[in-house]
This record gives structure tokens, sequence and C-alpha cells, in this order.
């Protein structure tokens, strides 16, 4: 199954790299993209892998207790597993970059998240310049003034 899988992945990608009408440009995209990012797709590559090496034990206990109907050796916890934030920030990682680096519409979606980021600093950034007209006085005036406030 896991050779179908992968056969599978391959196939795709090779398709999608070598389309006629597409796939030079397709294929220039990756390699700058590649040669921009090598350092950092290294690194989430290495992070996901001990990621997954870490939960391959809970896939072959849950694997066996499937295939013997032991449901509730399932839930048996033999080790506390910290590596599984790990684990669901890799795939949000690559979950993110599939979204940002799609090659339709990450373009928009870049655009649109950097002017999202760029309202909110400008927010905080308002919102920062008036704290200090607020209340100017010592912290036991702020807070008895807080106090009045609430009730």
């Amino acid at each position: 199954m896991k050779r179908l899988a992968v056969g599978v992945a391959l196939g795709g990608f090779a398709a999608y790299l070598f389309d006629p009408k597409l796939g030079a440009d397709r294929r220039e995209r990756l390699y700058s993209l590649w040669q921009d990012n090598r350092d950092n797709a290294v690194q989430v590559g290495q992070t996901a892998s001990r990621a997954l090496e870490s939960a391959r034990p809970v896939a072959r206990r849950v694997t066996k207790a499937v295939g013997r109907g032991d449901w509730a050796q399932m839930f048996e916890r033999r080790r506390p597993s910290s590596n599984l934030p790990k684990l669901i920030s890799a795939a949000a990682v690559g979950g993110a970059l599939m979204f940002f680096l799609d090659p339709v519409r990450g373009s928009d979606r870049r655009r649109s998240a950097l002017a999202a980021g760029r309202r909110a600093v400008a927010k905080v950034v308002e919102v920062a310049k008036t704290v200090p007209d607020r209340d100017a006085g010592p912290s036991a005036d702020s807070g008895s003034g807080v106090k009045s406030r609430v009730g």
C-alpha cells in the first residue's frame, strides 16, 4: 500500500512538472523557490521527519488494536507523547505552505495576508499612540480610576 501511495504521489508530481503547456514555468518557479528557501525547507523536513518517527509507535499500536478488535488497547498510553504538538505543527506548516504557494491563487493570498498584516499593525500603532494620553498619573491613581469605572 505504501508503494502505491508513493507511486501515485510521484506520478502526480511528474505530471504537474512535465505538463506540455505549463511545465517549464512550473519547474522554473519550483527551482527559484527552492533556491530562495532551501535552508528553511530542509529544517521543516527534518522537523516533520522527527515528528512522524515519534508518531510511528502510536500508529503501530492502533493498527494492531484494530486488527485484533481490542479497542481498549488503542487508548492506552505507554509513555507520554510530547511529540504530538510537533506533528500538528508540521502539518500546519505544510498546509500553510501549500495555501500560500499555490501556483494559481497563491500570489493573491500572499497579497491579501500582507495587506491584513499591515492593517493590523497600523491599528496597533494607532492604539499605542493613544494609550499614554489616557492616564498619565501614578499607578495608584490609575488603579482607583479603574475601580471607580468598574463600579
